[in-house]
């Protein structure tokens, strides 16, 4: 049987213009996801959340979208069911320490408590589900989780004939919808670099979102869920003072640029003479994508770079392992992937900045475990260890050439 894909993504579309309508901030979340329609015996027998070049992706079935899905309510609750999921992060994490059944339940008690009844399909799952455990809303997973365990396990028989354990028999891993989870597989197993980039991709999805929802929408969102965006929106104190640092760098600065204060121009000479010489830095920045890195460090290089491009430095970025795989000039964004994953070797970047980019200083992030480089850096240079890199009374840190700093 031909699939109508047209069909399918044109009516996925007017769901997504009727969310435009309504909840705006979500419409513009989803516009920037890929949408795609699988064959009708693909594994993905739903609609559900998978990733593509670390990007969230809607595979959707089309059996299950003109089958199941044919309440226009209902599409529009279960598509904004996958938002809310991406926007909690649900899709990042790993089952391995959970039971991973009561998980999914869990997470799907956080977002179910943000659409109406009447938008999703009678089977989903709501606090109400489980009334003896008297959940608490605006919680997150852990939570419900913690909760749900203690209903399972039942030490001391105190759910024995409750709603709850009945409800929670009745549900199993591949009804209620739970199953279109099972995609989610694909995200939570990637490698920690790819996985640090689509997390990256969702606070880069919840940001543009939000420059496009109007304030006063924005502060209609319920409070539990407008808290945890906000967190997502502010970005974390640097690790270094930054604005120190640069002015290490400061007195080679090459760039110039000249600035004119407020002041009305000179009616005598025609000049205005409110004019400021801004000294320029022009930086290099390498970032070590070897597969030593992990999630964590990753978000810190990027997290501190954001930070020394609000001091007014021109950077230009290399990623980097024993070779440069990519370089660009950063504008504020964090990239959407990186390239990387082999052995570590400090040779590159510094030769980049000789005979290439030639800048003020290089700054280093990495977590020092390479050979100390043989290229001599004709800048200065400044090395910034992750918390797990080498110590700092070491002799790989001691005899790094330059400026050190351990975040």
């Amino acid at each position: 049987m031909s699939v109508d894909t047209g069909r399918i993504l044109e009516e996925v579309t007017r769901t997504s213009i009727s969310l435009l309508l309504k909840e705006p901030f979500y419409s513009h979340l989803f516009s920037c996801m890929n949408k795609i329609v699988v064959d009708s015996d693909n594994d993905v027998q739903t609609m559900a959340i998978g990733i593509t070049d670390n990007a969230h992706t809607l595979y959707i079935n089309p059996l299950f979208w003109d089958n199941f899905l044919t309440d226009e309510d209902h599409r529009y609750g279960v598509i904004k069911h996958e938002v809310l999921h991406i926007i909690f992060k649900h899709t990042l994490v790993n089952p391995k320490s959970y039971n991973k059944h009561l998980l999914n339940i869990a997470m799907d008690l956080v977002v179910n408590q943000f659409i109406e009844r009447k938008q999703l399909p009678d089977e989903s799952l709501f606090l109400e589900t489980f009334p003896e455990l008297e959940f608490e809303k605006d919680r997150t997973f852990h939570y419900y989780y913690d909760k749900l365990l203690a209903l399972k396990n039942d030490i001391n028989g105190k759910y024995k004939d409750s709603v709850a354990a009945a409800n929670l028999n009745s549900i199993k891993e591949k009804s209620h919808g739970l199953n279109r989870h099972d995609k989610w597989f694909e995200i939570y197993s990637q490698n920690n670099i790819d996985k640090t980039l689509t997390e990256a991709q969702i606070d880069n999805l919840i940001n543009i979102a939000n420059n496009k929802t109007s304030i006063k929408v924005f502060g209609n969102l319920p409070a539990g869920l407008r808290l945890w965006i906000e967190k997502i929106l502010i970005k974390p104190v640097p690790l270094v003072d930054w604005r120190r640092v640069v002015k290490l760098f400061s007195e080679s600065s090459c760039k110039t640029k000249i600035k004119t204060t407020l002041k009305r121009p000179s009616k005598r000479f025609g000049t205005v003479p409110g004019i400021k010489i801004k000294k320029l830095r022009k930086l290099l920045i390498a970032i070590d994508t070897s597969g030593s890195i992990n999630k964590a460090e990753l978000s810190d290089f990027f997290s501190e770079v954001y930070h020394i491009w609000r001091q007014g430095a021109e950077i230009e970025v290399v990623e980097c392992d024993v070779v440069i795989k990519r370089s660009y000039a950063y504008k504020g964004v964090t990239p959407t992937f990186v390239t990387g994953g082999g052995g570590t070797d400090f040779n590159a970047p510094l030769e980049y900045g000789n005979s290439n980019f030639k800048p003020d200083g290089l700054i280093y992030f990495t977590d020092g475990f390479a050979p100390r480089p043989k290229t001599h850096a004709r800048f200065p240079l400044l090395w910034v260890i992750s918390k797990n890199g080498i110590e700092v009374d070491s002799n790989d840190f001691k005899h790094l050439p330059g400026r050190k700093a351990k975040l």
